[in-house]
């Protein structure tokens, strides 16, 4: 056993493609907003999707979904009458680094390195040793080879 079965090495380890989802954006709900944006969710609850990266904005809430979720998501929308688009074919990008938050201008790196792809991302999250993009399919995997290639082999 080595070194590396115990512990990794800081920055950026591991990145990884999720394809396989779907965003919907719920827009211009009734006041009050947030009773709305309950009866929403309980309503997409209810008809047993799960969804993730769910955002708060001014007047909704958006979140992405398994795109073999997407009708029943958008027939539960159409029920509740709310205004609401789904995009269809995102793709979540995980970028893998220990401690990245103790990584001083590690999150940064990764999200200059993002905008630079030109990709249109339309969700960041990160946690302890993980930063998450969705964006469009059709840029996923040339961004992720983008962060490879900029972090990766560089501890390669």
């Amino acid at each position: 056993m080595s070194i590396q079965d115990f512990e990794k090495r800081p920055g950026v380890n591991r990145v990884e493609v999720r394809h396989g989802h779907a965003q919907a954006h719920v827009f211009s709900l009734a006041a009050p907003i947030m009773d709305e944006r309950l009866r929403v969710l309980k309503a997409v609850a209810d008809a047993g999707t799960s969804i993730d990266f769910l955002k708060l904005t001014e007047d909704g809430l958006s979140f992405i979904m398994s795109e073999s979720d997407t009708s029943a998501v958008q027939e539960t929308l159409k029920a509740c009458g709310v205004q609401f688009s789904i995009l269809e074919s995102v793709s979540v990008v995980l970028v893998h680094a220990v401690n990245m938050r103790d990584e001083e201008g590690l999150i940064a790196g990764i999200i200059q390195q993002a905008i630079t792809s030109g990709a249109k991302v339309s969700h960041i999250g990160d946690m302890h040793d993980r930063l998450l993009l969705v964006v469009e399919s059709e840029d996923a995997d040339k961004m992720a080879d983008q962060f490879r290639r900029s972090f990766l082999e560089v501890i390669a």
